[in-house]
């Protein structure tokens, strides 16, 4: 375990789209690849993170696996009452690498989103039984991290800011930020920051107020740290962004700094997390689906693969391999600092 304790790291963003789960995959891949045990944590009741990881073969094969837990077994006891979280739910292998695993998603995750309506209300006026319920999620990860000895939880969740997504944010350490470079985003940001804000300071004056002397494991944080945004997906046109995109991409930084940084960060932090991007991801065409099917790493993928050999698949994957490092790099910096 290369840090002292495991760290929760989601990627968020009310906009469907930006390319959320494809760059929480890969970069938890290429975590992976230097070292870091790395736990795929599925939190989006249409389990797209799970297809990637697995491949469509194989997740079509073990949609309804009894074997093979899902987050939703994890939370059983907390959904029909009477138990807590299940502990004993193990975590998958990811093809061959020891250091990537998942915990799957499930459409019926749904439930438990159902029972926080009750639980939250009960969090945000003191009472026991709302904690134990809202800390759940939050407490098998910091369980499992110690026992499993995870260095970081890859945290991929739904585009919405409903309750689930709520407890998720509360309960983490770190947040990223995908975005593409259009009109959307940009309008989007201002609701994002204003929201997690929100969020953050009624749990802060409701239930951290009124935990007296409930166990500090029940009661979520509630400070997760904004420490940047990547720009998604955009078109290249001469090795450089398109004029239209590269235009979006110049708005961003000051909305990012006034609703996400000097809301969201701390210390150092702040300026580094608006000014530049962690990175700058290119459209990659039909990679992606193709590592979809396949379940691995854009940077992973054999060329030969793609269908036809599209002209520039070899240097594209080549380039991927570049970006994803450097992004991940930019992401470990910022963990081992804060």
């Amino acid at each position: 375990m290369k840090f002292t304790r495991s760290k929760k790291l989601i990627f968020v963003n009310n906009k469907g789209g930006v390319g959320k789960t494809t760059l929480a995959f890969n970069c938890a891949a290429s975590f992976a690849k230097q070292g870091y045990k790395i736990a795929l944590i599925d939190l989006d009741p249409q389990c797209n993170l799970t297809r990637l990881a697995m491949g469509d073969a194989y997740y079509d094969k073990t949609l309804f696996s009894p074997t093979e837990k899902t987050i939703h077994d994890v939370l059983r006891g907390i959904i029909e009452g009477g138990s807590d979280i299940d502990l004993s739910v193990q975590f998958l292998p990811i093809r061959e690498d020891p250091n990537l695993i998942l915990l799957k998603g499930d459409i019926n995750l749904s439930a438990y989103e159902g029972l926080l309506i009750t639980a939250y209300g009960q969090a945000a006026s003191g009472q026991p039984l709302g904690y134990f319920q809202t800390s759940a999620i939050d407490r098998f990860l910091r369980e499992k991290g110690l026992k499993d000895q995870i260095d970081i939880f890859v945290i991929d969740t739904s585009p919405s800011l409903g309750l689930l997504n709520q407890m998720i944010l509360l309960g983490a350490d770190y947040f990223v930020v995908p975005m593409m470079p259009d009109a959307f985003i940009v309008q989007g940001i201002e609701n994002l920051g204003t929201v997690y804000e929100k969020w953050k300071t009624l749990w802060k004056n409701t239930a951290i107020a009124l935990a007296g002397n409930t166990e500090t494991r029940l009661v979520l944080r509630g400070d997760p740290l904004f420490i940047g945004y990547i720009i998604n997906s955009y078109n290249v046109y001469s090795k450089q962004p398109i004029a239209d995109h590269r235009a979006w991409i110049e708005k961003i930084p000051e909305k990012v700094r006034t609703y996400l940084s000097e809301k969201h960060c701390r210390n150092g932090l702040v300026e580094a997390s608006w000014k530049n991007p962690l990175q700058v991801i290119q459209d990659y065409g039909r990679i992606p689906a193709k590592c979809q099917e396949l379940g691995m790493a854009i940077f992973d993928l054999d060329p030969t693969l793609v269908a036809e050999h599209q002209l520039g698949t070899k240097e594209n994957i080549e380039k991927s391999k570049e970006e994803f490092t450097n992004l991940s790099n930019s992401i470990l910096k910022v963990l081992s600092l804060y």
